[in-house]
């Protein structure tokens, strides 16, 4: 390659066998063109093209030195990609005509040609995504179009759809070409955010849809990925009154999908971890009912197992972003004493907290210690006390006060010790000295 086309053979894209123009790496470590790689996610695949490993949009990383690198290459030759006149050149990507993607899918999608309504062909949802991840042109048209509200009316069709076996098969291939275009069109909170004002109908469609996917068929995997990440994306951008109106099976559904983490993609087990702790948000009245039912579902147990399975395996990608997420949800659950109790009473559950504190980031330290402040509150029993001296976690607020953290959570870590000096100042496990130091 380096030899017919003059290009460095890692600065080509292994899908379109072109110069990359903007590399986004993945958790494999394979470079692609972002647009390359955009059009065979929306085209179906989920899985990685050379490694063939679970992938998916949210994996995807901007790799900014390659493309500093590319780009001073590109300046420093006089003719970047010289070709003899006798070699072929690589074959391009297949060229579709924007606009009439665009203007079929509104015809379609507003019923168009008469009669009674019948949704737009998977095929046609498809193309419009290749379309809308490849054309930021386009996908503004699509937006401007009001495509993202039909798109979202469309999948609430589809969780409404009988559950016979050949009707079932139809009704996931559609839900899953809708969630495709959904998520290539790329919306920000701020535009999805007036869409799912009154989305109680959409998340309740989504939730029958992943209560009816098979698990092990790849096609209801990646289904149930995409489902999963708009989930977290209507849940972010949500206001109060929908959160506050969550079905039990909304949780179910998201902490079933960290549960089976080792058949999803990393990033659907992290989207599925943001959803839970959007959900339990304080800025929502209901909040307190949330956490109850997330606690239910086991989402505490099933955080602290995802974080253990990323200890087992330092090398899996999106290790901090997991971290933070999981920090993030077991703070929003232990403000309320469910949580509190179902984080004390797992094996692990104070030891992977307190393991994580000064080590991922301050966004992980304020919420780990925010966790091990709540377990730690007036209730806390003389076991947990005596679990945390033993395993750490009062070293590790002591360090807190010595590192270079926010003001409020040094505060918060230094009111737990106070409580509990009495009891730690004689354990075996906590140094006494660090005690009257630094309280």
């Amino acid at each position: 390659m380096e030899m017919e086309y003059g290009t460095p053979q890692h600065f080509m894209c292994p899908i379109s066998l072109q110069p990359m123009q903007d590399p986004v790496t993945s958790p494999t470590g394979i470079s692609y063109d972002r647009r390359a790689i955009h059009r065979w996610l929306a085209a179906g695949h989920s899985s990685c093209p050379v490694t063939g490993h679970p992938l998916s949009l949210s994996d995807l990383t901007p790799n900014l030195t390659l493309r500093r690198l590319i780009h001073s290459w590109h300046h420093s030759t006089t003719t970047p990609f010289p070709v003899e006149r006798s070699t072929p050149s690589p074959p391009p990507l297949r060229e579709v005509d924007d606009d009439d993607v665009v203007e079929r899918l509104v015809m379609e999608m507003e019923g168009g040609g008469g009669g009674s309504w019948c949704p737009p062909s998977c095929d046609l949802l498809r193309e419009a995504a290749a379309v809308a991840a490849g054309s930021g042109v386009a996908r503004r048209r699509m937006v401007g179009a009001g495509v993202l509200r039909r798109v979202l009316r469309l999948v609430v069709w589809c969780g409404g759809r009988g559950s016979s076996s050949g009707e079932a098969a139809v009704m996931v291939e559609m839900f899953d070409a809708c969630l495709a275009l959904f998520h290539a069109l790329d919306v920000s909170a701020d535009e999805l955010r007036p869409l799912v004002a009154d989305g109680h109908d959409l998340v309740d469609a989504v939730t029958r849809v992943m209560a009816t996917l098979e698990a092990g068929d790849a096609n209801a995997t990646r289904a149930r990925e995409s489902a999963v990440r708009l989930l977290e994306a209507v849940t972010e951008a949500a206001d109060a009154p929908v959160l506050e109106r969550l079905s039990p099976e909304f949780f179910s559904a998201a902490t079933a999908v960290v549960r089976d983490r080792g058949a999803v993609s990393p990033g659907a087990a992290r989207a599925a971890v943001r959803a839970l702790a959007n959900a339990c948000r304080a800025r929502a009245s209901g909040a307190c009912r949330n956490r109850a039912l997330a606690v239910d579902a086991g989402a505490a147990r099933e955080a602290i197992e995802l974080e253990l399975d990323a200890w087992s395996s330092p090398q899996a990608p999106g290790g901090r972003r997991a971290t933070e997420a999981v920090m993030a949800l077991l703070a929003e659950l232990c403000a309320c004493a469910e949580g509190r109790a179902a984080v004390a009473s797992h094996p692990a559950g104070i030891t992977v907290v307190a393991r994580r504190v000064l080590r991922v980031s301050a966004a992980a330290d304020a919420c780990a210690v925010r966790v091990l402040a709540a377990v730690a509150g007036r209730a806390a029993s003389p076991e947990v006390l005596r679990e945390m001296a033993r395993v750490g976690a009062v070293g590790k607020l002591c360090c807190v006060l010595q590192a270079e953290c926010d003001a409020g959570v040094k505060e918060a870590a230094r009111a737990v010790l106070r409580m509990h000096s009495g009891v730690w100042s004689g354990s075996p496990c906590v140094s006494a000295y660090l005690l009257s130091r630094y309280l």
